[in-house]
């Protein structure tokens, strides 16, 4: 059990579970990593002085892997800004990937009905507009351009991690929405060109290890293989074949915490025993998971997820 500082928890919260495996300081890399939060008006004190404690403890940056809103919720401007002004006060860069409750989803009548191309352009300009907002650049990290500014790789102690656009929602394909199909080729195009590169680089660099960060649950797990995320499950394939590796993919999109090794190997029919996934817990939970790269040791990701506990919601359960 992991005790949250006094000082950083909102009345009536008193301590995280810790579920896994903890770290020791000796280890090269431990970073946190959040998602599927804040979707309601309550769990915004929370998620902050979740933030604010992962914080603390002096990570080299913080990730989240999108949906910083429920789906059903108004997409508007101010929400993109509140959550940006969040992540620009950390005192660590913020790795933040969007999700498709920001813009895919946008389309959706409680969500304002709106154009999701015209979200998606105020989340990059919102989020990726203004360096302030992420200090991905203190990472040294490599962005795409002005198309795709969303993606970006960058190393952090022998270990390759590049963030990719890859969303919920069957990843923005619509066949019913023509533009959508059109955006979504394009950008599955763009993903696929970047993450060669940032593989190239890790050769180039000697990476041991590689961790791929995405939004959207690719659906291992229910035998499915939809159309808009099935060329991302091909590419990870590719990588296994390219890269000799560990490989973490991380993502968060159905909100429960999963630690496993779910991608079938083709050539053998069983899973890849050098790729791991980890799922971030998501609402209502507040919570999130913090990883930890040991290259050295049998299992190099450690994996260990932090709960909220309130005070308030154990007493309502004692009754």
């Amino acid at each position: 059990m992991r005790p949250f500082t006094r000082h950083a928890l909102l009345p009536g919260l008193c301590l995280f579970l810790a579920l896994g495996t903890t770290a020791t300081a000796s280890e090269p890399l431990r970073f946190f990593a959040v998602g599927d939060l804040p979707y309601r008006e309550a769990e915004k004190g929370p998620f902050r002085d979740l933030l604010s404690a992962a914080a603390a403890e002096q990570p080299p940056f913080i990730v989240h892997v999108g949906d910083i809103k429920a789906g059903s919720a108004p997409c508007t401007d101010a929400n993109l800004q509140e959550i940006a002004a969040l992540f620009r006060e950390q005192p660590v860069p913020v790795v933040y990937t969007p999700g498709d409750n920001e813009w895919t989803d946008c389309h959706r009548e409680g969500a304002g009905g709106l154009d999701p191309l015209v979200r998606l352009r105020r989340v990059r300009e919102v989020f990726y507009g203004d360096p302030r907002v992420l200090r991905r650049d203190a990472l040294g990290a490599t962005h795409q351009g002005p198309g795709y500014p969303e993606n970006a790789f960058f190393m952090h102690s022998g270990v390759m991690l590049i963030a990719l656009h890859v969303v919920g929602s069957n990843n923005g394909h619509d066949r019913a929405r023509p533009a959508s199909v059109v955006e979504f080729e394009a950008r599955e195009a763009a993903n696929r060109a970047f993450l060669g590169r940032a593989l190239t680089v890790a050769e180039e660099r000697g990476a041991r290890a590689v961790v791929v960060l995405i939004q959207a649950n690719p659906l291992f797990e229910r035998g499915l293989n939809p159309r808009g995320l099935r060329g991302f499950k091909d590419d990870l394939i590719a990588l296994m074949g390219r890269f000799p590796g560990p490989v973490l993919l991380l993502h968060g999109d159905t909100h429960r915490f999963k630690h496993d090794r779910p991608l079938i190997d083709p050539a053998t029919g069983s899973p890849f025993d050098r790729l791991v996934r980890v799922e971030v817990p998501g609402s209502p939970m507040v919570g999130g998971v913090w990883i930890t790269l040991d290259l050295e040791a049998p299992e190099p990701f450690a994996v260990d997820p932090i709960y909220v506990v309130s005070l308030d919601a154990l007493n309502d359960g004692a009754d």
